[in-house]
């Protein structure tokens, strides 16, 4: 039994196969997935391998769901070129004990839906579902083609050497989701109507994977665990669904309700949003494992879940994604060495860019993780000016690999531009990164720390360092409107909440404009936001994130007033005025007025320590604007070059 964490670290049988803890990795498509012959990439062989060596009992691999998107842009797994690299991914996964689950995500064929004239997946809060009426209903013979082609699928992944399948019936974005929802499912044939209908279509897919892999090859199911809407699938079809696929389905993973507000960020109600679903569930006496997912990060959480008996299982995508050593970590009783996730989405970006982490820069480099932060033989010394994210991961980063490090911050405290979540309320998870650097920093014998120091480039030089590290970030941006003089930086407003009026007016409602009128909203400010285009907080637009974070806004609307397609023409003392998008002119009363259009790298300031080093880089937002992600990628690329 393990001594930290017992209940997480609890193995559990699943048919005849013995999971070695309760941790289970869903997909988590790195966009790897494909090399130009259609096939797995090394790359994504080596991440989800990672994902295995981290700790997971049943590591899920997706890439282009072997096949099973529309138009066929997944692999091919009839292919033999396709199956060996495949074979390569299970056994990859295998070498570090976990057992490795293929993905079946199915769609409608195109033209074609459950029924004809149905709502589609509603994707923000509040908007209106879109009707495909000109789609049309998929004849009962296809349903049947579908489920033997699907089936194969399935087979050709046990023939690769996979344990098991993960079934998408979650969300109402898949074929199998729309069946059994009856807002999609508006069928007269056996496949629709009556809940035992709905319910066909799923359940003999399973049946015939089960047919053709064994009553040993584990399938998974990913079901929502209710709609949003009150005539639509209940909880208690979730329970009756499980107690029908007795035999056929092993494992219920309980997911979000739709891909809208759901997700847990900072502003979310619960940290385990979905983990009610999962104890209804379970309580309620399926016969499958039963999953909780969403939220589970904290060991605590995590260990609470298992031990009240509110799951059997935990889905974990997050917490590998930010920490590729998560589960290792956890079973040697090291918690403080996991890097706190965000909870941002930007892992979750929804296009096929290279998926990305803010607080891991080594996600999608797994292939080579055993290279990096390799000890150096020649030791260093460096300096580090600047105690912002991209300074201190610089200064962590150099450190653990041998180096001397002196980190410069002019302030009294490190943060930069990531210590306003000392303050506003939603950015707990933002604080928690914060915590996490300072004690790394803190920490390490090979750091000292100067604050209220900002060097001068002559007396920098006279140190004689290796490395200089120009980490001073950015400055606002003034724009040549009249009495700006007027106007404090917005981020200057966290911490110093007493000093801002009663009324105060922000330009600029980008995400820093917004945040911070949400933060003095919050506090019971009057709040007036000035944008110039006809989105707030565009730049935050990212799955489920964007959803809650305006979700808030709304819930502050009687302090918090959004004014887009307005350009600012004055500061005065009693305000500001400005300009609507019919040319009329209007002024807004505020006692205070916040600066938020923007910022620019500080260039000067970096060149200053230009000749300070032998060796001199310029990190973060002083070389190229960017973000957190960007700040903490590029302080950890140049420690591990130097």
């Amino acid at each position: 039994m393990n001594p930290y964490y017992p209940n997480l670290f609890r193995p559990l049988q699943i048919g005849t196969a013995i999971l070695k803890n309760r941790m289970i990795c869903p997909p988590s498509e790195p966009h790897l997935a494909q090399a130009g012959e259609n096939w797995p990439s090394d790359s994504l062989i080596a991440h989800y391998a990672q994902r295995a060596k981290g700790g997971a009992a049943i590591v899920t691999c997706d890439g282009n769901s072997f096949g099973t998107r529309p138009g066929g842009n997944g692999w091919d797994a009839s292919s033999p070129d396709a199956k060996n690299y495949m074979s390569q991914m299970a056994d990859a996964v295998h070498f570090y004990g976990a057992k490795a689950n293929g993905v079946i995500m199915m769609f409608a064929p195109p033209g074609m839906d459950a029924s004809a004239g149905v709502p589609q997946i509603r994707m923000m809060p509040g908007s209106k579902a879109t009707l495909t009426s000109d789609k049309k209903e998929i004849p009962t013979e296809m349903l049947y083609e579908l489920i033997e082609k699907y089936a194969g699928l399935a087979k050709n992944m046990a023939d690769c050497g996979f344990d098991g399948v993960y079934i998408h019936m979650s969300y109402r974005m898949v074929l199998t989701g729309r069946m059994l929802s009856p807002i999609t499912n508006r069928r007269t044939d056996e496949f629709g109507g009556s809940f035992e209908n709905r319910i066909r279509f799923p359940l003999l897919l399973c049946k015939r994977i089960k047919e053709l892999c064994g009553r040993n090859f584990i399938i998974e199911a990913s079901v929502s665990g209710q709609d949003i809407e009150p005539e639509g699938w209940s909880l208690d079809d979730t329970v009756a669904f499980g107690r029908a696929a007795e035999g056929l389905i092993d494992i219920l993973t309980l997911r979000s309700v739709e891909l809208d507000n759901q997700h847990p960020t900072g502003f979310a109600k619960s940290r385990t949003p979905f983990l009610y679903m999962a104890e209804y569930v379970k309580k309620a006496g399926v016969p499958q494992a039963v999953a909780a997912s969403a939220g589970f990060f904290d060991p605590k959480d995590c260990e609470e879940a298992l031990a009240s008996g509110k799951a059997d299982l935990l889905s974990m995508a997050r917490a590998y994604v930010s920490n590729p050593n998560y589960g290792r970590l956890l079973e040697q009783g090291k918690p403080e060495e996991i890097v706190p996730c965000l909870r941002c989405n930007k892992c979750h970006t929804g296009n096929h860019n290279l998926t990305v982490c803010v607080v891991n820069p080594r996600f999608g480099s797994e292939k080579w993780m055993d290279r990096l932060i390799v000890p150096v033989e020649g030791k260093r010394r460096v300096a580090v000016i600047g105690g912002g994210p991209a300074g201190m991961k610089a200064a962590i980063t150099a450190s653990e690999r041998g180096h001397q490090v002196d980190l410069f911050e002019k302030t009294d405290h490190l943060g930069g531009m990531i210590d306003h979540s000392r303050y506003a309320a939603f950015k707990w998870p933002m604080l928690n990164l914060l915590r996490y650097f300072e004690r790394k920093v803190n920490e390490s014998p090979l750091i000292t720390v100067h604050l209220d120091c900002a060097p001068e480039p002559e007396r920098l030089s006279a140190q004689d360092y290796d490395v200089v590290i120009a980490a001073v970030g950015s400055q606002p941006v003034v724009p040549p409107i009249p009495g700006i003089s007027r106007a404090i930086p917005a981020v200057k407003a966290f911490g110093h909440e007493e000093f801002v009026g009663e009324n105060v007016a922000i330009i600029g409602g980008g995400e820093i404009g917004v945040e911070t009128g949400l933060h003095l909203a919050q506090l019971g400010r009057q709040v007036t936001v000035i944008e110039m285009k006809d989105t707030a907080a565009e730049e935050a637009k990212r799955v489920h994130y964007y959803n809650m974070f305006m979700d808030a806004v709304e819930e502050y609307a009687g302090n918090l007033h959004i004014i887009l397609n307005a350009a600012c023409t004055q500061v005065t003392a009693q305000g500001l005025s400005y300009r609507d998008d019919q040319g009329e002119i209007h002024t807004v009363e505020a006692k205070t007025v916040l600066l938020a259009a923007g910022m620019k790298p500080d260039t000067a300031a970096a060149m200053a320590y230009a000749d300070c080093g032998k060796q001199f880089f310029a990190i973060g937002d002083c070389g190229t604007m960017g973000n957190l992600q960007t700040a903490i990628r590029t302080g950890y690329q140049i420690a591990n070059s130097i």
